[in-house]
């Protein structure tokens, strides 16, 4: 019976810490981030710059090694409602190593690429680039964008400009950059 009094105390004690948590009046954080000390803000400012801190991490995928460049300068801006479309390009490396990892010397012409993603999707702030992956062979850049339809011009532009690749892209709804946290 104690043990049942000490979990139902325990439990009480922890309802009610949520509860004035969530009903804190500037409450801007979820329960869980309150209770884990996350910072979590409204964000629906205005960009008017991308903040730089790019990490390099590793995982793998089907066995070989996945390469992340994940800009944890967007840490402060992840979630702006005014980018909530999130969006890929992806495309396959022509000269992978044994890894599946783009071979740079056979394949000078994917830094001319990626510069060129870079400048033409991130220009004016219509879109950021927060991840690029590299895995199995594959590149993927992971972008979101305030504007679907200029993204989608951009990338006919960018299609254009570099016929050697086949470009695939996608996009979804990710108001909160579920894809970008997920890393």
């Amino acid at each position: 019976m104690k043990t049942n009094i000490k979990n139902f105390t325990f439990t009480l004690i922890i309802i009610l810490t949520l509860t004035s948590c969530e009903n804190s009046q500037n409450n801007k954080m979820g329960i869980f981030d309150k209770l884990f000390n996350k910072k979590v803000t409204e964000n629906n400012e205005e960009i008017t710059s991308i903040p730089e801190s790019w990490s390099i991490l590793q995982s793998e995928n089907n066995g070989k090694p996945m390469l992340i460049r994940k800009n944890v300068g967007c840490e402060k801006i992840a979630g702006n409602k005014n980018y909530s479309t999130g969006c890929g390009i992806a495309f396959q490396v022509k000269f992978p190593d044994e890894n599946g990892l783009p071979n740079a010397e056979k394949e000078p012409e994917l830094n001319t690429l990626e510069d060129d993603i870079f400048e033409i999707f991130e220009k004016d702030l219509n879109a950021i680039i927060p991840i690029v992956i590299t895995t199995s062979g594959f590149r993927e850049y992971v972008i979101y964008t305030k504007d679907l339809s200029e993204f989608k011009n951009r990338l006919s532009k960018l299609k254009e400009k570099h016929k050697q690749y086949e470009l695939t892209s996608y996009n979804k709804e990710d108001g909160n950059w579920k894809t970008y946290k997920s890393f």
